[in-house]
């Protein structure tokens, strides 16, 4: 990986074919006057974009990080655009003119032709794109608007039979909820094997192209006009709804619907969205998005109304939504209305307006956006791009607040099957199978008779692992192939079950069955959500949702590093849950489609270190991915971290090694029992409340580790002592007090208070995206270091997996919990420990007035191991890292706060 790279050279600006890096803000449409970082952080991404490389940007909370994105990658957008309607030679040969000075001339003419012949062809599509989407947008819209007149006419002039009119008329929720008949739940004829067209010459072509390009071929070689008609062409289905041209777009992803709200809210204040007609569009959930109300107040879970609103799209009349009319006018009307920079609440407001629906609104808004917004599981699980047909062919991808990347991409892929989930599905595809059998082809009654079978499998081999566990718990880590066999399933080909599954759209079919024999209510499915799993019968919808999802994971043949855990716990008295985890190790794999079919990919975050771990996981060196095998390759990742806006003076990193009694501060969890140690860290934390004013944030490893020495604290009066300046408020787990973030704020904002203590979690719900800025957060102090448990299986298989270079070795799991480990596992375990405390550490600093002390409670945070992998604006900002002794850390601390911060605010 290359560090931060210097500005760009007038000869790097202007090689030939690429375009130039703007220099200065106005250049950028910035609205404000930058910061020297924000400037560079603009003028980098740029450049990363235009050369389609991966890298990550580190640039710490407030400084301005989502409007130098926006501004940034915006700005190379425009500039794209035009030279993409200009044509220019030196743009079109650019990609192509390397490694050929040394052929023959017969070849490199050769290879000149393909190009010019390629580029006609991609020329011809484009042109021929729009020419049939704008086509049949104006035929549709002659073609609805006379239906309408036709059927008023017909209304009000009498009609046949004195028929009521229709237009207009809202179904009542009786009719919503009406059910469907048995042909509706019955799957479609299905063919396992479809007999390949092997004789067709154009499927032996090498070159795949599309249909459209085929015709388009065919139209030149007959001499045919290709592109000035506006009639259907002869072999186009007439009412088949042609492919929007897109345009070349950002997609941006963030963590949070709140998170993607405050960029699109940026977004709309700069002169991209004022002057520039910048579309942008935020993609979210039907939770999210949904505008029919009657449907929506009844289903309390995302899945839920999942499967309701699947329902509602059926054909029958009195079960269709209302907000999805069958015409397309509507639609198209709706997707004009959004012709600007819109977020959720934007969609949501002129969808109720228009009667349309938001959500499927704003899928069909995609193409003709510039900017993309979404959450990050729709971006980063490829089933859920193909379920909204996103594409991300030669876009550009922004993932922001990614320090979290890899954990989230292996969580996004790892699902769990529980003992009940198995048996509530294998009794609906029972019951299912005992009254649509005789009404199946061949090819779906063979493929229910076998998931039938794989599920029994299941369920004997789960009530085995019940009955045999005797009240104990186990957890144990085996392959794909391994659990199968010893499910005795490895008989099943189980990715033609997955295909089946997803072809046949079975799931769906289910649901339906499950509600029309009042399986279940979606009052019942609410009431179970509030009860823990195993406690009662899970919800058929839920359960057919976990098993695809499994099924689609284990049926993958392609992914490698794949687990499965099988956890045994109690869940009473003498009753076991066996619980099958499907554990993904390699992330690459599924990131990899991503980088495949992406222009550029930018990871950026306010701490984003250590990152070579990053680089190591989702691009690894032992396989190249194909199709960007230079741009995508982990040696040419690039990273760009700037330091903070505030001058060094105003943050101060003190790593204290020993406690007043001289007791060395180094808390392992055999440390955590020593009453001395937790005694001499609560007088430390006691003495530096009394030299730091405002509030003091503390973090520490777990709950666990919090409620042991806030309990030693209090029976020996440190708490008291710090309380005499300081009160003290303590974090509670996650069923715990939801409102002392708003008492400790309450508290250090009082007129006159001294400020407040408040003991937190590392990983906790204060951990991230709260901001304590100014005198919420003088200080923030670590005590102890965060190291994740290697009694974890999960862990310690994926350490394992990573130690050896991502491939298999089932013996090194057994080792690493043992604490034994290669350096590469000792890097991802150091690694995903110091990317917590950095998280942690972020929460303090937001702007570039402020400053604090950021106090490490813990000798190890000395080690240059630990010490490197703090954030840029820390570790250079400070002459060393070494461990201070008790007085000299305090003295330096008092000394820090003593200083006059204003005089160099704006330095």
């Amino acid at each position: 990986m290359t560090a931060v790279d210097p500005p760009a050279t007038d000869t790097q600006i202007n090689t030939p074919g690429r375009l130039c890096t703007p220099q200065t803000a106005t250049e950028f449409s910035f609205p404000f006057t930058p910061y020297t970082i924000q400037l560079e952080f603009m003028q980098r991404l740029f450049e990363t974009l235009e050369e389609g490389r991966f890298a990550i940007f580190e640039s710490p909370t407030g400084t301005g990080k989502s409007l130098s994105i926006i501004c940034g990658a915006l700005t190379w957008l425009m500039h794209h655009n035009k030279r993409q309607e200009t044509k220019t030679t030196q743009s079109s040969n650019g990609l192509l003119a390397h490694g050929v000075d040394d052929q023959p001339e017969w070849v490199r003419e050769y290879e000149r032709k393909q190009r010019d012949a390629q580029r006609d062809i991609e020329g011809m599509q484009v042109d021929e794109k729009r020419r049939r989407y704008d086509g049949w947008v104006a035929r549709t819209r002659r073609k609805e608007a006379a239906e309408m007149r036709g059927r008023r006419m017909g209304a009000f002039g009498g009609g046949s039979g004195g028929a009521q009119p229709s237009v207009g008329k809202r179904k009542t929720r009786e009719e919503i909820n009406d059910g469907l008949s048995d042909s509706d739940m019955v799957v479609d004829a299905y063919e396992s094997d479809p007999a390949a067209s092997g004789n067709n010459a154009e499927d032996k072509d090498p070159v795949q192209y599309s249909d459209s390009v085929r015709r388009l071929l065919r139209k030149k070689a007959a001499g045919q006009p290709y592109g000035d008609s506006d009639s259907s062409d002869s072999d186009n289905d007439p009412d088949e709804v042609p492919e929007e041209p897109e345009v070349t777009k950002i997609f941006y992803a963030s963590r949070t619907h709140s998170q993607l709200q405050q960029f699109v809210g940026e977004l709309k204040r700069t002169d991209f969205a004022k002057e520039n007609n910048v579309r942008c569009v935020t993609l979210g959930s039907r939770m999210q998005l949904c505008g029919n109300e009657a449907v929506r107040s009844k289903c309390q879970s995302v899945g839920t109304l999942n499967e309701r609103c699947l329902e509602l799209q059926q054909n029958n009349k009195k079960k269709r939504c209302p907000m999805l009319p069958t015409r397309h006018t509507p639609m198209l009307d709706y997707k004009d209305a959004v012709n600007g920079v819109m977020d959720i609440e934007d969609l949501v407001t002129e969808g109720r307006k228009m009667s349309v629906c938001a959500y499927y609104g704003s899928r069909n808004s995609v193409n003709s956006a510039h900017v993309v917004a979404l959450p990050y599981n729709m971006l980063l699980s490829k089933s859920a791009r193909q379920s909204m047909n996103l594409s991300l062919k030669d876009h550009v991808v922004v993932v922001d607040e990614a320090h979290n990347l890899v954990d989230t991409v292996l969580a996004i892929h790892s699902v769990s099957l529980d003992c009940q989930t198995v048996k509530t599905l294998l009794g609906l595809v029972q019951r299912y199978w005992s009254k649509y059998w005789k009404r199946m082809n061949s090819g779906n009654a063979g493929y229910v008779r076998q998931t039938m079978a794989l599920l029994k499998a299941l369920a004997k081999y789960m009530a085995a692992l019940t009955k045999s566990a005797q009240g104990n718990e186990s957890a144990e880590v085996v392959s794909v192939n391994e659990f199968l066999h010893r499910a005795h399933a490895d008989h099943f080909n189980v990715y033609k079950i997955d295909r089946y599954l997803r072809t046949s759209k079975l799931g769906r079919k289910l649901n339906m069955f499950a509600d029309s024999v009042n399986q279940t209510s979606e009052e019942d499915i609410a009431q179970r959500a509030k009860k823990p799993m195993g406690a009662v019968p899970v919800a058929p919808a839920t359960a057919v949702a976990m098993f695809e999802t499994f099924m689609q994971s284990i049926g993958n043949p392609e992914r490698r590093g794949a687990r499965i855990v099988v956890r045994v716990t109690t869940v009473s008295n003498e009753q076991a849950q066996v619980e099958l985890k499907y554990l993904l190790l390699d992330p690459s794999d599924s990131f990899g489609d991503i980088c495949r079919e992406a222009r550029a990919v930018v990871l950026a975050g306010g701490t984003m270190q250590p990152t070579d771990d990053v680089i190591s996981q989702l691009l690894p060196t032992n396989h190249t991915i194909s199709g960007q095998p230079e741009l995508m390759d982990p040696n040419n990742a690039r990273l760009f971290a700037w330091n903070h806006v505030v001058h060094k003076s105003h943050v101060a990193a003190v790593v204290v090694g020993s406690g007043p009694t001289g007791q060395q501060l180094r808390f392992t969890y055999h440390d955590q029992m020593d009453a001395k140690k937790l005694r001499d860290a609560g007088n430390a934390l006691a003495a530096l409340c009394a030299v730091v004013p405002g509030g003091v944030v503390v973090f520490f490893p777990s709950y666990q580790m919090l409620l042991r020495m806030h309990e030693e604290w209090a029976s020996c009066g440190v708490i008291a002592r710090i309380e005499r300046k300081k009160s003290v408020f303590a974090e509670q787990p996650s069923n715990g007090d939801s409102g002392i973030l708003d008492r400790y704020t309450v508290q250090v904002q009082r007129p006159g208070s001294a400020g407040a203590v408040l003991l937190s979690v590392v990983g906790g719900r204060l951990s991230e995206g709260i901001n304590f800025s100014d005198d919420l957060g003088r200080a923030v102090v670590m005590i102890g270091v965060p190291f994740p448990s290697l009694k974890s299986p999960e862990l310690a298989e994926r350490l394992a997996f990573y130690d050896n270079h991502q491939r298999e070795n089932a013996k090194a799991a057994a080792e690493i919990m043992d604490g034994k480990m290669g350096n590469r596992a000792r890097e991802l375990y150091e690694s995903l420990c110091m990317r917590a405390v950095n998280q942690s550490i972020g929460r303090v600093i937001r702007h570039r007035g402020d400053y604090a002390a950021v106090v490490f409670l813990d000798c190890r945070y000395a080690d240059q191991r630990i010490a490197r992998k703090l954030p840029a604006w820390i570790v250079d900002g400070q002459q060393n890292t070494n461990a201070l002794a008790f007085g000299p850390a305090i003295s330096r601390i008092a000394m820090f706060f003593k200083q006059d911060f204003t005089a160099t605010k704006h330095v």
